[in-house]
């Protein structure tokens, strides 16, 4: 064997329960953190004396600037984890988010909290390495159980996160609450660096770059593998137009008269909305996970997407706070299932001799809707409006549905689909 990654030669690796465990947590830190951050920056721009008018701007701005480097090193991070380790990469989010974090609860002005959002950048490109370490460590019979269970983290994190953050934030302000996720995700570090340990194994000689183009180029190249990307990045546009101005529409609606249970702070109702929506989903990712093992995965992801576009388009049209929340449980809903099933069917498109490279760039569609669809959001706001804006992304959103219809490919049994669809 070549060269082993560091920590690997003489040690055994870590126990993959246990590896699951710290993984789950650090997904979960990290995705409360930033859901956090999505959910109370129109708020916390407030507080930072930024006028009216240009909140829905900086909104968007902050909402992308972080992928400015963040797109261009997404596809170097796999291969770097392949040539050096998984664990420094793994490492260095958790490491990055909680500095990103302290310089957010210390922001004077805005544009220190661009910069705490430009460091962002620099984090993603973690969860792909995260899954591929835990499939090579985990007994064969347990793989899905162990991926199952870290990719709840996320979903946990937005069903819970938003309510927590808002009681949080109302009790003790939105410094203290950016404090606590800074907390949160140094203590995720760690834990990873005391504690995760790799298996040896032989360090690819291939250049970084070699390997990430190569991958790229599959993307483009693979027919199925293309299609299930171009929809996945409708989906998510839509999705990521609306995600960082809810907040806003939320806030017009409460000068409205609404049930005592959505009566509060501004903060406490956009946790407790966002809350609804996210516990929808944390409902929906495994359900329509199951019923796409048995009644076929192209099935659920269509009806994902159809029911999520739905209700996408509902939170705009319905102008009020409690048919807003009846239309953030559709839409969450059906969002879920895009998490559940969208993976999945990426992993059977894919050719086996490829599969990781391809499913290290999964996210990549997601990851590049969050730098566009703020600024869409943002353009759409100024030139239409908040409420048609919202109405306009959820049709958006909704058209990944017909093209799904004839993109989607119809995929062999689970028990078939080992090799992926001929090409």
């Amino acid at each position: 064997m070549n060269d082993t990654q560091a920590g690997g030669r003489g040690r055994r690796p870590t126990d993959w329960r246990l590896m699951t465990a710290l993984f789950l947590f650090t997904g979960l830190a990290e995705s409360l953190a930033f859901g956090h951050f999505q959910a109370f920056t129109p708020l916390y721009l407030r507080e930072l004396h930024v006028p009216a008018a240009q909140i829905p701007a900086w909104t968007g701005f902050l909402g992308m600037i972080g992928f400015i480097l963040g797109l261009p090193l997404l596809p170097l991070w796999g291969p770097l984890a392949e040539r050096i380790g998984r664990k420094p990469i793994i490492v260095r989010s958790a490491v990055i988010e909680a500095f990103m974090f302290v310089i957010a609860s210390r922001a004077g002005s805005p544009y220190a909290l661009a910069l705490a959002r430009f460091l962002s950048g620099f984090v993603l490109g973690n969860t792909g390495v995260m899954l591929a370490l835990q499939a090579e460590v985990s007994p064969p019979k347990r793989v899905g159980l162990a991926i199952a269970l870290v990719s709840s983290g996320p979903s946990v994190a937005i069903a819970a996160g938003p309510l927590l953050g808002g009681v949080i934030a109302s009790a003790l302000g939105l410094r203290t609450l950016f404090l606590v996720d800074a907390g949160l995700t140094a203590l995720s570090a760690i834990l990873l660096m005391l504690l995760l340990r790799e298996p040896p194994r032989e360090r690819s000689q291939a250049s970084t770059g070699h390997l990430a183009v190569g991958a790229l180029r599959d993307v483009l190249q693979i027919a199925p593998v293309r299609n299930l990307f171009l929809i996945y990045l409708l989906f998510s546009l839509g999705l990521s137009a609306v995600q960082p101005f809810l907040p806003l529409w939320i806030h017009a609606l409460q000068t409205l008269p609404a049930p005592r249970l959505l009566e509060g702070s501004s903060a406490y109702v956009v946790g407790l909305l966002l809350t609804i929506g996210g516990v929808a989903m944390a409902l929906g990712t495994p359900l329509l996970g199951w019923l796409g093992d048995r009644l076929g995965v192209r099935r659920a992801l269509l009806a994902s997407l159809f029911v999520n576009g739905v209700g996408l388009i509902g939170q705009g049209a319905m102008a009020s706070l409690p048919a807003l929340a009846v239309w953030r449980i559709v839409q969450g809903f059906g969002q879920g299932g895009v998490s559940a099933t969208l993976m999945t069917t990426l992993a059977r498109v894919a050719p086996s001799d490829r599969r990781a490279s391809l499913m290290n760039l999964g996210l990549l569609p997601q990851q590049l809707s969050w730098f566009v669809g703020p600024l869409l959001g943002a353009a759409g706001t100024e030139l239409l409006g908040l409420q048609p804006m919202l109405i306009a992304a959820g049709i958006l959103a909704f058209l990944a549905w017909p093209l799904g219809l004839g993109w989607l490919p119809r995929l062999p049994q689970a028990a078939q689909a080992s090799e992926g669809v001929e090409m």
